[in-house]
């Protein structure tokens, strides 16, 4: 029985390879194994399909759904055009000019039947029993697909091959191209396949809202990954290092003859995408930015258009309840989706979390606002009968012309707009939450598990909207709650030692999630904290507690930053007793000139006979100094700033060029995001997290 050439698979049922891709012009490419397995037995009706659902089939995880009868893919969490889908079992090899690699063209379904039968007939006649192979060398098939071309066998040298030729023949075959055709896919793998399939049950969905400048990662022509490309890899990362450790821990297992342990659930990673909802090339605010945009150095303009632009669009009230309207729309629809393919998902307790990258970080803020405010509003209120709210100072007082612009703002406030009181020619009004014309009705439908925001600015932006002292006048008014509290009949007595009577200094705001986590890279330039908005002002800087460095376990900080932390200590200490002798004429001359403003304030006070005076702002200078900051805002955590660990050698200037678009990346935020959605049993999760 002679050799064949260019069978790869040999199997007498030969299996369809299921296909993908996106343009005509593009290579197809096939799918997952698990895949293709699921494909070809959605064709047997007397199989039961685990995963059929209609005419199609899941796939990609629940990520995508291939329909065979139609012959397309449609992607069921990303915003992309369907691809093209076909099955196949013979391929035409075409080799590249390095004639040491090939693409595979895959014929249509009809034509690889006939080319099988063709096959299946040579091989019997040129086994034992056979009848000889020289008739099946006058045999010819004309391709249905393209009609220009035949299928016969031909021999080349000793072996037997299956070639495709143009039906009109050159003298002799000079000049003809003719093509070698493939049994079979032959081997091959999917990157990240094998470490999904490993992993157990999917029990954490994390919606992931992009920052600004997708619009320009997003063209063809940029070589920088979208967001939906960044969570793919970040997907595959994570998988890979779940199961590189589950299979660590399976050999230490089989090692010390104890059981195997479950493998390490799955997380699911969904994109959020408003770039192209908001910025449509038919809006007029697009047509209009377009006309007055200058023709000259066209790169940089685009930087202007495509990514600061962002950032001016959602200052402005009208786009900002658009962008909030888009993302809460598109997170709704995408959970319901999620839930129709993953309907026990919930039941066996499956949890939601939210990431926001850059200004998708304060999008996901503003998102948490708006559903904070319409929880607390259906929460039932106290009132002056309630023994525990008799010595209440009323809240703080509504501002609802800067919550909406509309006339009927007074009729449908919103909870995140305030006035924090202050003097009385110093009354700052604030809010924490987005500026709307109306208000906002429609929420999430779900409380975060988790919030991440990475290279945030929302400290820059609750700094622009005058949260900070809307946060102190909640600080006031928990004061004043907790004083209610304290019996004490005798005003010069001390209240009982059960009580604490430590000043409150971290603001009792938070938001509905479960954790909440504001990560960045120290050389970001776009990163801003946000633990100092929780803290009173006129604290001194020196006195914010630093933010702690991220590791999934809040303690593996590594050697060199132990070393820098220990150094930068030191210097400190040092630098601060050398400046003692230094100091000490200038806190002299200082205290001295302290001495005459107090006499003359005095003085001043003295001969105002009576007029109104203006309350002192309280000073908290040096309040935080020996006490532990514990901030309501971090949920579980009750830390919220995080920074990641800088590298052995590692310059802030160099670095600033690619911390804030190298997160999704970054090894830290990897361990930590793998390690914080892990299966928790008892324990909550970061109780205390330490330098």
């Amino acid at each position: 029985m002679p050799n064949w050439e260019g069978i790869e698979d040999a199997a007498t049922m030969l299996p369809r390879i299921w296909l993908i891709r996106a343009k005509d012009d593009d290579v197809w490419k096939p799918l997952r194994k698990i895949d293709c397995k699921a494909l070809n037995e959605s064709r047997d009706e007397s199989i039961a399909i685990e995963y059929h659902t209609g005419e199609a089939v899941l796939i990609e995880g629940g990520r995508a759904m291939a329909d065979p009868n139609n012959g397309t893919v449609c992607f069921n969490f990303i915003d992309r055009p369907a691809t093209k889908l076909m099955p196949a079992t013979w391929f035409t090899k075409e080799e590249k000019k390095n004639q040491k690699e090939f693409i595979l063209h895959p014929l249509a379904e009809a034509d690889s039947w006939q080319v099988e039968l063709l096959y299946q007939n040579a091989v019997r006649a040129s086994s034992s029993l056979g009848e000889g192979i020289e008739d099946i060398l006058k045999e010819e098939i004309i391709l249905e697909s393209d009609t220009e071309y035949k299928i016969c066998v031909v021999r080349n040298g000793g072996l037997l091959c299956m070639r495709k030729r143009p039906i009109k023949s050159t003298f002799l075959g000079i000049g003809e191209v003719q093509f070698t055709l493939q049994r079979g896919y032959g081997q091959y793998t999917i990157e990240g396949e094998d470490d999904e399939n490993a992993l157990g049950d999917l029990t954490h969905t994390i919606f992931v809202i992009h920052g600004i400048g997708e619009a320009m990662w997003s063209k063809k022509e940029v070589n920088t990954m979208s967001m939906c490309d960044e969570l793919d890899q970040l997907r595959m990362t994570v998988n890979k290092k779940k199961v590189a450790v589950w299979r660590e821990e399976c050999k230490k297992a089989e090692k010390q003859k104890q059981p195997l342990p479950p493998p390490p659930n799955r997380i699911e990673f969904i994109p959020i995408e408003w770039y192209d909802k908001v910025r449509s090339p038919s809006h007029s605010l697009v047509t209009s930015l377009t006309a007055v945009t200058l023709s000259s150095i066209p790169a940089l303009r685009s930087i202007a258009n495509d990514v600061i632009f962002d950032v001016l669009m959602y200052l402005t009230p009208e786009f900002c309840e658009a962008i909030l309207h888009c993302v809460t729309t598109q997170i709704i629809e995408l959970y319901s989706t999620f839930q129709r393919i993953n309907p026990s998902f919930i039941a066996q307790g499956g949890k939601f979390s939210l990431f926001g990258h850059s200004l998708g970080s304060v999008i996901a803020w503003d998102i948490l606002s708006i559903l904070k405010d319409n929880i607390e509003k259906d929460m039932p209120k106290g009132n002056a009968s309630d023994p525990i709210n008799i010595d209440v100072p009323e809240s703080p007082t509504r501002v609802y012309s800067l919550a909406t612009l509309d006339k009927g703002a007074a009729e449908n406030p919103m909870g995140y707009q305030a006035l924090a009181k202050g003097a009385e020619n110093d009354s700052k009004h604030g809010t924490w939450g987005p500026c709307l014309p109306k208000k906002m009705l429609q929420t999430i439908p779900f409380t975060p598990d988790m919030t991440l925001f990475l290279g945030s600015p929302i400290g820059l932006f609750l700094t622009l909207r005058g949260a900070h002292p809307v946060f102190d006048e909640m600080r006031a008014v928990a004061e004043a709650e907790r004083a209610s509290l304290i019996p004490c009949d005798n005003e010069e007595a001390e209240p009982p030692r059960v009580f604490d009577i430590s000043p409150i200094i971290c603001s009792p705001f938070s938001l509905p999630t479960g954790a909440l986590y504001n990560i960045f890279h120290p050389s970001d330039p776009v990163a801003y904290r946000i633990e100092p908005m929780l803290l009173p002002e006129g604290v001194d800087n020196d006195e914010f507690p630093p933010p702690l460095f991220l590791s999934p376990d809040g303690k593996s900080v590594r050697l060199h930053v132990k070393a820098r932390q220990v150094g930068d200590q030191l210097f400190k200490q040092f630098g601060s007793l050398s400046n003692i002798f230094d100091k000490s004429v200038e806190n002299a001359a200082a205290a001295a000139a302290a001495a005459d403003a107090e006499a003359a304030r005095k003085k001043a006070n003295a001969a105002m006979n009576g007029k109104a005076k203006t309350p002192e702002r309280p000073n908290f200078s040096g309040c935080i100094k020996g006490r532990e900051c514990s901030f309501r805002l971090g949920g579980r955590s009750t830390r919220v700033d995080f920074q990641i660990q800088p590298g052995v050698i590692d310059n802030e200037y160099l670095s600033a060029v690619s911390a804030h678009s190298s997160y999704f990346c970054n090894d830290d935020i990897v361990d930590f995001i793998i390690f914080s959605t892990r299966e928790r049993k008892a324990t909550a999760l970061h109780q205390n997290m330490n330098v």
